[in-house]
């Protein structure tokens, strides 16, 4: 009965009920959609970080990530030094050898050349495990056959290179010999950062290891993981074990993204309570309103036995079931919205350029990542708000006087 009184009292003023309700859905979907994308900002920073370049963990001789060396180089198989338990929170291993090179294309009259930052990878572990294989905008990615180079767009433009010219490659090996070989493009990329694609270029592993002489050595394994979050575990139950290697985790390469996520929940509520400061108010009035109109109804109803307990808990269902619908609608409104935005990105290439920040790149992409927490916290919220703005109708009522109030009809 409570809850059929509280339904129809809703809606003796309905258009009323309609606006306020209009508002609380709209500043829910608003919220869950803000808040996805907030979510997907963050995790695109974070995979653009982790997934083209260093991984969730880098693993490497002591002292080589700060202070890297080209002889400082590890055995091409890690397995053995991989415990059981930490190979079930891996789904990839991606070796790479770092190393620097002058990059030459042209005849002799037009001749181009300019020093490059050299990655080499395995493809086939690239293409299971990164996202490098994507940045590809022209030609191809690597298919592990001999001499062929992937040119940054920057670099490319530099020298003057397309898809098919042939590079010629020159650096110091490992033993202090000299390398050169020609090299074809087989393909041009770019990641949105620029300074990173006027310098790098990506050769075969395969090729590295004999230019370099580097036969079966890597410099680093960059560890992908089913969860970016436990790198920091990971990290530190390699670097607990006995076995010559040190890890790095994300959050020590990207210090700027990892201060972030400290902060991730004070900016959801933060938000929250700015979508729903001036939704308090229209609520809050709504409620307030129908109480000042039925104020003679309710003496009567005092009159004749009812008690303000039960008075109250009738205010309280009212607004809360005003708040726990509005929050559903709103809801489902801004999950539908996330959950196609999670799938089917809108690309802002053409209206805008990726920036560089934190060692990542942010791509103009309308991106979201629906999760628990930012469906949730604002159905919540809502029906928090739904108790608030109940509390002074309830405290009138309280102090409600049958006699007075019957006095004013």
């Amino acid at each position: 009965m409570f809850l059929r009184l509280a339904w129809r009292n809703l809606w003796r003023s309905r258009r009323r009920t309609q606006l306020t309700m209009g508002a609380m859905v709209f500043s829910c979907a608003m919220l869950v959609f803000s808040l996805g994308y907030y979510d997907g900002f963050l995790w695109s920073l974070i995979n653009n970080a982790t997934e083209k370049e260093n991984g969730h963990v880098f693993l490497a001789r002591p002292g080589y990530y700060a202070n890297p060396a080209l002889e400082d180089a590890v055995s091409e198989t890690i397995s053995a030094q991989i415990s059981a338990d930490i190979k079930e929170k891996i789904k990839g291993v991606c070796p790479r050898i770092q190393s620097y090179a002058l990059l030459s294309c042209g005849t002799d009259q037009e001749n181009r050349t300019q020093p490059a930052q050299i990655t080499a990878v395995d493809h086939q572990a690239e293409l299971a495990c990164s996202k490098l294989a994507k940045d590809v905008v022209a030609g191809g990615f690597l298919t592990g056959q001999s001499r062929e180079i992937l040119l940054g767009q920057g670099l490319a433009r530099k020298i003057k290179a397309a898809t098919g010219s042939e590079i010629i490659f020159f650096s110091n090996a490992a033993d202090g010999s000299i390398a050169s070989e020609i090299l074809v493009v087989k393909g041009i990329f770019s990641s949105g950062d620029n300074m990173r694609d006027s310098a790098l270029a990506i050769i075969n592993i395969a090729d590295a290891q004999e230019l370099l002489v580097l036969e079966k050595q890597v410099h680093s394994h960059r560890l992908f993981l089913h969860n970016p979050m436990q790198a920091r575990e990971v990290a530190d139950q390699i670097n607990s074990r006995p076995g010559g290697l040190e890890a790095t985790p994300w959050q020590t390469i990207f210090p700027q993204i990892a201060d972030i996520l400290q902060v991730w929940f004070a900016v959801q509520l933060f938000t929250v309570a700015i979508y729903y400061a001036a939704l308090a108010l229209i609520t809050f009035n709504t409620m307030y309103m129908s109480f000042l109109e039925r104020m003679q109804e309710f003496a009567v109803m005092q009159a004749i036995g009812l008690t303000r307990r039960r008075l109250a808990a009738l205010i309280l269902l009212e607004s809360l079931l005003l708040a726990t619908l509005s929050g559903l609608i709103g809801l489902v409104l801004g999950a539908s919205v996330n959950v196609a935005l999670f799938y089917h990105p809108i690309d802002l290439s053409y209206w805008m350029q990726s920036i560089s920040w934190g060692g990542s790149s942010i791509q103009p992409m309308l991106f979201c990542v629906p999760s628990l927490l930012s469906n949730l916290l604002p159905l919540l919220a809502m029906i928090l708000l739904g108790f608030a703005v109940a509390t002074l109708p309830t405290w009138r009522l309280y102090r409600l006087k049958p006699v007075e109030a019957l006095r004013e009809v």
